[in-house]
């Protein structure tokens, strides 16, 4: 029974230090495309402005080319490219695994230990996948909308 929780406990650390890797890397990716992205819409304008190259020629027409197309990437792409949730979700993530192997160190009950941070890990899981799914491009959702998904709290309710 022992070796058996000690087991579970082992794949959940090694299932959340793998995701914080991928965290990790997609954020660089994303930042790092993103940043890209930017600089190509700033210097392929100013190149054509300034002169070095008419839109005439064949540069220029790849240039103005490459402008649209990263143009409409960059839009498409936004929510992710420059989202300031992906820092987010690696310090939340990061700290879920720290919290985890902390109370492992601590020791306890160690299959109440695994239920309770598998289920907490599953939550921000989801959490993050629905964020993903629902991307907005860029635009924020109408009033009432928003209005309806807000939970009422609970508690007594007043008459």
């Amino acid at each position: 029974m022992v070796g058996d929780a000690d087991a579970l406990i082992g794949e959940l650390d090694q299932r959340m230090r793998r995701d914080c890797r991928r965290l990790t890397l997609w954020r660089n990716v994303h930042r790092t495309t993103g940043v890209a992205y930017t600089v190509v819409l700033i210097l392929v304008p100013a190149v054509l402005a300034v002169g070095f190259t008419s839109s005439e020629t064949a540069l220029g027409k790849v240039l103005l080319l490459a402008a649209a197309l990263v143009g409409g990437l960059n839009v498409t792409f936004k929510p992710y490219l420059h989202s300031r949730q992906r820092r987010g979700d690696v310090n939340a993530m990061r700290l879920l695994h720290d919290e985890f192997r902390a109370e492992v160190a601590a020791g306890g009950d160690r299959l109440a230990l695994f239920r309770k941070y598998s289920a907490a890990y599953a939550g921000e899981f989801e959490q993050r996948g629905g964020e993903l799914l629902d991307g907005r491009l860029g635009t924020e959702e109408p009033p009432e909308k928003a209005a309806e998904k807000v939970p009422e709290k609970a508690g007594p309710e007043r008459s």
